[in-house]
């Protein structure tokens, strides 16, 4: 699936959600042939002021897919979806 952006999972040090959702989300990417790249919010004031308080978030293309406490196949369903919607041509919110 070149061509996509990537998924981006923002992140924080020692954060345990993040932790637990870590490995069952590359999984599930490899799986779809989707890239996850991670990001820690403290790298940057203003991502850290969006997404701070609501750590893990899940992010593709700008959208959010999933954060907290939230189930990866939940998440990488929702990506799929919107994968689709933008194929044809839909502007249907996930």
């Amino acid at each position: 699936m070149s061509g996509e952006p990537s998924l981006i999972l923002l992140t924080r040090p020692g954060c345990h959600l993040c932790e637990g959702v870590r490995g069952p989300l590359a999984a599930l990417a490899g799986l779809h042939g989707l890239r996850l790249d991670e990001m820690s919010v403290e790298s940057d004031a203003h991502r850290e002021a969006l997404f701070g308080q609501r750590i893990p978030v899940l992010l593709w293309g700008g959208v959010v897919v999933g954060e907290g406490r939230f189930s990866p196949e939940t998440a990488i369903s929702r990506v799929l979806a919107l994968m689709l919607d933008e194929r044809f041509g839909n502007s249907a919110e996930p």
